[in-house]
């Protein structure tokens, strides 16, 4: 019987592969390893962390004194030669891909939860060409991500597949007691649509007395006055309005669980949106700006306000919190979406499926 392919999942920058501040691309990584059909021959590449996901084999990233993650690329490529990895996918980043595709010798997979911007001048389309040419395999977390792809780089001749990121259902409830609380939760930038989302709860909280808000932000040392203008902002509120920074994935789980509404205001269209993955699926009825990958993911199941809109989005979140039967709808139609399309089941098929395709071409 052949054996099982070796696969690695390379995360090179500021990755951190555990519990306490994974981002949605580690926690991706993490769920398609772990339901993955080849989990027991697959690896994570990853930066020391002090307490990795359990269950997962990884492998440290190699010191480079010199040459930032060009050179960490380069000692990583090494390593899976070393290894005999028979394929890598490596997570976002083009020509750090190509490179681990050059020094490792192994069909390599783009894994991108970005858009890829199109490249400016005739030396950065040469350069890109080149790389392009050294990648095995494009995966993307939604179509939209792809189909930018595809417009902005037309000369890329490998397979492309849409693999979104997934959910295991059978983690999330949607059957714990809800709290009338509002929940916004993502990165600290003033682009997720923050700032907005409490304009809107600073006008209904008032008249609302039973209703409170709570915003957990992370990557919050980035753009540090947006975080200051929302404390300033809950201060008025007291203890109806809290604000909590770069907590365990566990916490924000349990948080997004008990929430009756949620929103996601991203104001520039969103590769993917596990934000509001999330949300679906903890039975939280969604208020999302539906731009990018969110459309792939709300659908119809989540109310679509514009954040440019300050009286749209004040009216679409007053609608929600007001109308206890919306709220349900919602709640039910987004957890079965979820169940439907994004469970880490059919994901990590979808991604074994796409592995076995790229290794078949390479025969």
């Amino acid at each position: 019987m052949a054996r099982d392919p070796t696969i690695a999942y390379v995360l090179l920058r500021n990755a951190h592969f555990g519990p306490r501040l994974a981002s949605a691309v580690e926690l991706c990584v993490r769920d398609l390893v772990r339901h993955s059909r080849y989990a027991a021959s697959t690896l994570v590449v990853c930066p020391n962390v002090d307490r990795p996901f359990d269950g997962i084999r990884i492998e440290t990233v190699p010191d480079a004194p010199l040459g930032g993650n060009l050179a960490k690329a380069w000692g990583v490529g090494r390593l899976l030669r070393r290894l005999r990895v028979d394929l890598a996918v490596v997570e976002n980043h083009l020509p750090v891909a190509a490179l681990i595709a050059s020094a490792s010798g192994a069909p390599t997979i783009l894994h991108s939860h970005a858009y890829e911007k199109a490249p400016s001048g005739a030396l950065k389309r040469t350069a890109r060409d080149f790389e392009l040419r050294r990648i095995a395999g494009l995966a993307f977390v939604s179509e939209d991500c792809a189909n930018r792809f595809r417009s902005n780089f037309p000369n890329a001749q490998a397979p492309m597949r849409a693999v979104p990121n997934g959910l295991d259902m059978t983690e999330w409830s949607d059957s714990v007691p809800k709290e009338t609380t509002i929940l916004s939760v993502g990165r600290g930038l003033d682009d997720k649509g923050h700032i907005e989302a409490m304009a809107a709860i600073a006008r209904l909280l008032p008249l609302r007395p039973q209703w409170n808000a709570r915003f957990i932000l992370s990557a919050i040392d980035r753009e540090p006055g947006i975080v200051r203008e929302l404390r300033n902002a809950a201060a008025q509120f007291g203890d109806r309005i809290r604000i909590d920074t770069n907590l365990p994935y566990g916490e924000v789980k349990a948080a997004w669980e008990k929430a009756a509404a949620g929103m996601v205001l991203t104001k520039t269209p969103e590769p993917f949106g596990r934000t509001a993955l999330e949300a679906l699926a903890s039975g939280t009825a969604l208020m999302a700006s539906g731009l990018g990958g969110l459309a792939e993911v709300c659908g119809p199941d989540a109310l679509i306000v514009d954040p440019a809109d300050p009286d749209g989005v004040a009216r679409g979140l007053a609608s929600l919190i007001d109308a206890p039967g919306l709220r349900a709808k919602l709640a039910r139609s987004g957890r079965a979406r979820v169940e439907r399309l994004f469970d880490i089941r059919a994901v990590a098929k979808r991604m074994d499926d796409f592995v076995d395709e790229v290794l078949a071409r390479r025969g």
